[in-house]
């Protein structure tokens, strides 16, 4: 008898496993089971009786083994999710001799697929307005790991499709709704709705809207048109000006706050120009708001006579009255005047103009620059010098940062602490006025630039050994100052003070610029004329105010009590004295901070132009130290305080309350002759 040695064949058994059938599947996730159905190449020996198949959780180790009869297919059921199987088959003859086993074939039985885990409430915000798009985010997690995907209900039957974890909604009905997630896996299982997230819908406001007063302007003036717009939803998106009536002008900025255009150069009479601001919200809804500006000549009536020299500019026929009695020359019969003169008289002539004598081929200085000019020279006998008119345009955009006419500095002017920037170009200009009235042309222009004193290496507007720790709070709000941007708080030099500069709450101010002290004991600390006991110290600050000519009310906080009996006090850095400004500024009742009023162009302000900046050199002053010398030795000169509601203004300035002041095409041309503006 032939051993089962001999009658099975010394080859490879191939074993093919099948894939899983979809039935066995199915039964499977019902029975917790799988089946798997192996199939084997049949023997040849005629004595061939069948087959035994052997299974086990580990290769080569087989724990089960069934007599499956002579077949070659056979499907194992009763297998384990998730467990990994081995299997081979062995044959056997009539005589119940077996073979050696096959080869090895192993299969994981999967898993059964499990839904995802409910999502989680949306987060996103709990109010929104009508019209405008709000984001909501879920997250959820998968018991296989699957991707997932999310759809959300807006409430009110709508659904999103599936898509990522954060999507959007713009709701176009005000109301409440309910927001929840679903989550669905790569298998299309789905998971539960979250739990909702109620939403407040409200409708949206359109903004309010001011395009700004009315202005009368020269011919060839600068002009700003200075728009304000807010909104009680959602904020301003976007701004803009437009042209809407009379002769057509070129907008700068037209999609700014502030836009600009220079005056039609008309040649008499006056033309009027309309403007249109739009305000739009976040939503798209607009207001607008319109201005107009009058454009006058120099010459209004076309006599000859410039206007600032003409008692009536509107008459061609006249232009003066010598009596004073409201009629003009050429009209009154009055026995004052025994010829009437038949048209005007000699003229004043103007004196020459300046030559400037420093600054004048982009010199590097500091911010402190000294400009000067040539002698005073005039071709009428007997004029004399009776002021100057000082002027600094920056020269990346010929915004205009000082102008001053004093009749203090003639010839030599040194410009104020912190009017200029460092490291910028600047370009100037000096004019003559005589003891007449009558102003010079002006003269050529002088560049220079600033030098990078590397003080502020961090550029937050604070010299960096000034700064103060960031444990300070001056304003006592609960936030550190060094976190907010409406104060900015430093060390008094020279003083065991710290003095904090805001602007909260003050909506005409946009910016703290910058701020600095002083050590009054210094021979650079305004020396020459400063007060004997200043016990704080000296500051000078730069506020940007949101228009030309704005009045912004400032707020001096100090770490220590301001003495009693102590005032607050300017500098005049053209006459070089120091004047009482206690009528614009009020103490708090604890005495920690005071209260400064001060306008662009005005009360307060040292560049002497209206041109969004206030600067400020001030500090306190105990009123025992008033007379007598200065801690460096100096003199004292002071101006007495004003009445309340006066202009404190110290003598000595002439301020140009020139709003926008530009030089008309910017960089180094030449630009029309600016008549006096007193």
């Amino acid at each position: 008898m032939k051993t089962i040695a001999n009658r099975l064949p010394r080859r490879s058994r191939s074993l093919i496993l099948f894939s899983v059938l979809l039935a066995a599947i199915l039964f499977s996730v019902m029975a917790r089971a799988e089946t798997v159905t192996l199939a084997w190449d049949p023997n040849s020996e005629p004595d061939l009786a069948g087959y035994r198949l052997h299974y086990g959780a580990a290769s080569g180790n087989y724990t089960h083994s069934i007599d499956v009869g002579n077949v070659t297919l056979y499907a194992i059921d009763g297998l384990s999710s998730g467990q990994t199987y081995y299997f081979a088959a062995t044959a056997y003859n009539s005589d119940g001799k077996q073979s050696g086993y096959s080869n090895e074939v192993s299969h994981t039985i999967p898993a059964p697929n499990s839904p995802p885990f409910t999502p989680t409430v949306p987060s996103g915000p709990s109010s929104v307005l009508a019209g405008v798009a709000a984001t909501f985010t879920t997250s959820a997690s998968d018991p296989n790991g699957d991707a997932l995907e999310y759809r959300f209900d807006w409430g009110g039957g709508v659904v999103s499709g599936w898509g990522s974890v954060s999507q959007a909604r713009t709701w176009t009905t005000a109301g409440q709704y309910i927001v929840k997630a679903q989550a669905r896996d790569s298998k299309q299982a789905e998971s539960a709705w979250s739990g909702g997230r109620t939403v407040t819908v409200s409708a949206n406001q359109p903004p309010s809207v001011s395009a700004g007063a009315d202005q009368t302007v020269n011919a060839g003036a600068a002009v700003t048109l200075s728009g304000t717009g807010s909104d009680p939803d959602n904020g301003i998106a976007s701004r803009q000006w437009r042209q809407t009536a009379g002769a057509a002008v070129a907008l700068t900025g037209a999609a700014t706050q502030q836009a600009q255009f220079t005056a039609p150069a008309i040649k008499t009479g006056t033309v009027t120009l309309v403007f249109e601001f739009k305000a739009t919200d976040a939503a798209g809804l607009f207001a607008t708001d319109t201005c107009t500006v009058t454009v006058r000549s120099a010459d209004l009536d076309g006599d000859g006579v410039p206007n600032d020299q003409d008692a009536f500019p509107n008459d061609s026929n006249e232009w003066q009255d010598s009596d004073g009695d409201g009629i003009g020359d050429n009209a009154d019969s009055d026995s004052d005047i025994s010829n009437p003169p038949p048209g005007p008289g000699p003229a004043n002539q103007p004196p020459s103009s300046p030559v400037l004598l420093s600054l004048t081929a982009d010199e590097v200085t500091d911010t402190q620059a000294v400009m000067q000019t040539g002698a005073f020279s005039d071709p009428d006998a007997g004029d004399t010098h009776a002021e100057t008119r000082w002027q600094i345009f920056r020269d990346d955009d010929s915004a205009c940062v000082l102008d001053i006419q004093t009749g203090i500095g003639l010839t030599l002017l040194t410009v104020p602490k912190l009017v200029l920037d460092e490291a910028t170009g600047y370009f100037w200009r000096a004019q003559f006025v005589d003891s007449r009235g009558a102003a010079s042309e002006w003269s050529n222009y002088g560049y220079f630039s600033t030098a990078n004193s590397n003080v502020d290496l961090n550029v937050n507007g604070i010299p960096d050994v000034q700064e103060v720790g960031t444990s300070v709070d001056l304003d006592r709000d609960g936030v550190k100052d060094y976190l907010q941007s409406h104060i900015k708080s430093l060390k008094m030099e020279g003083k065991k003070v710290v003095m904090g500069v805001s602007i909260k709450d003050c909506p005409s101010s946009l910016a703290i610029e910058y701020v600095e002290s002083e050590d009054p004991s210094l021979e650079d600390a305004y020396a020459s004329s400063k007060p004997r006991r200043m016990p704080f110290g000296l500051i000078n600050f730069r506020v940007a105010v949101a228009k030309p000519g704005d009045t912004a009310t400032v707020k001096i906080h100090f770490s220590d009590a301001a003495p009693r009996g102590s005032k607050w006090y300017k500098y005049d850095p053209i006459s070089e004295s120091w004047y009482d400004f206690s009528a614009l500024a009020k103490f708090a009742s604890d005495r920690r901070s005071i209260t400064l009023t001060l306008t662009d162009g005005g009360n307060g302000d040292a560049d002497g132009v209206a041109n969004g900046v206030i600067v400020d050199p001030a500090g306190l002053v105990e009123l025992d130290g008033m007379s007598g010398g200065s801690e460096g030795g100096g003199g004292g000169c002071f101006i007495d305080a004003a009445g309340a509601g006066a202009n404190l203004l110290p003598a000595g300035w002439g301020l140009l309350i020139a709003v926008g002041l530009t030089v008309a095409g910017g960089g180094r041309k030449r630009v029309p002759k600016v008549t006096k503006m007193s």
